[in-house]
């Protein structure tokens, strides 16, 4: 996931504690924002105010923690090898979101790691084998300042500080979803065909397919357009996207801010968003339809 730019003027310092003087000056920022951003909605923004409750918490927390005892939790409980390169504040905010997701009973990533990536790129999930590894050039103590500035200018979804590492696990959830229905799709054509006639007549790849559609950029049209105001400016920028930053938007807001822990499951159906079109969408990404909302010359 990408970063956005931040213009100069519009930069708040909010590093360390949120004390009353830091809340005030969020929310005069807010009150601008408001103005200036038509689409931040009074969830977001109570959102926001709680993960500024949760983070107060989270700091203090984060610097009593050794990452590589959350990294043996982490391998013992669930099975997943991480490493964080001593990065406390990384190893905190990993494992809060590895317990939502398990709370939600979601697929986990295959591993997490902290390394190397292109400048401007906070997080990936590999479509391969769905790895995560977060940017060693990300100041990560100091999330939750980039996150309410990136959702007041509309270019992420939530202002939650925990929303890297749940985006970057809703890729991994719907990864494994596309791995399923191509592995359904290869038994289909070798029942038709048979394993060896499939091979032969160069059957494609669906799993690589799949993945291709989900991350190939939507084609100018209403649904960018209704994306850009419904869910975020990146979650405009493909299918994948969209799918991991509504996901993300839609968990963050049911958190408890004090057990940082879903209050419910929102993607259960009575909880599910009442947006019907956004819903249309989601289900499609979900079941790999997405040719009819992708550029035509890469969806062939």
């Amino acid at each position: 996931m990408k970063s956005s730019s931040i213009s100069p003027q519009s930069a708040v310092s909010f590093k360390g504690y949120y004390d009353a003087d830091k809340i005030k000056l969020f929310e005069k920022y807010l009150e601008y924002y408001k103005r200036a951003n038509p689409y931040l909605k009074k969830t977001d923004i109570s959102t926001m105010r709680n993960s500024i409750s949760s983070y107060n918490a989270f700091l203090k927390g984060a610097e009593t923690i050794n990452p590589v005892n959350v990294e043996n939790q982490i391998y013992k409980k669930m099975g997943i090898p991480a490493h964080f390169d001593n990065d406390k504040h990384l190893a905190s905010m990993v494992s809060l979101a590895l317990n939502i997701f398990k709370k939600l009973n979601f697929v986990l990533p295959t591993s997490i790691k902290k390394g190397p990536l292109e400048y401007g790129t906070r997080a990936i999930c590999s479509t391969k084998d769905r790895s995560v590894i977060f940017s060693s050039l990300e100041d990560w103590s100091n999330t939750q300042e980039s996150q309410i500035m990136e959702r007041f200018e509309n270019h992420t979804s939530t202002g939650h500080f925990l929303r890297t590492p749940i985006h970057e696990f809703m890729h991994s959830v719907h990864i494994a979803q596309l791995n399923k229905l191509a592995y359904i799709k290869e038994k289909v054509t070798e029942n038709a065909y048979g394993k060896w006639l499939s091979m032969v007549l160069k059957i494609p790849d669906f799993k690589t397919e799949m993945a291709n559609d989900a991350g190939t950029p939507f084609k100018e049209g209403n649904a960018m357009q209704y994306i850009i105001q419904h869910v975020s400016g990146y979650g405009a920028t493909r299918p994948c996207e969209m799918f991991a930053d509504k996901g993300a938007q839609m968990i963050a807001d049911s958190l408890d801010f004090k057990t940082i822990l879903p209050k419910h499951n929102p993607f259960v159906f009575k909880n599910f968003t009442e947006d019907k079109y956004i819903n249309k969408m989601l289900d499609d990404f979900w079941m790999g339809n997405f040719s009819k909302y992708i550029q035509e010359e890469k969806s062939k």
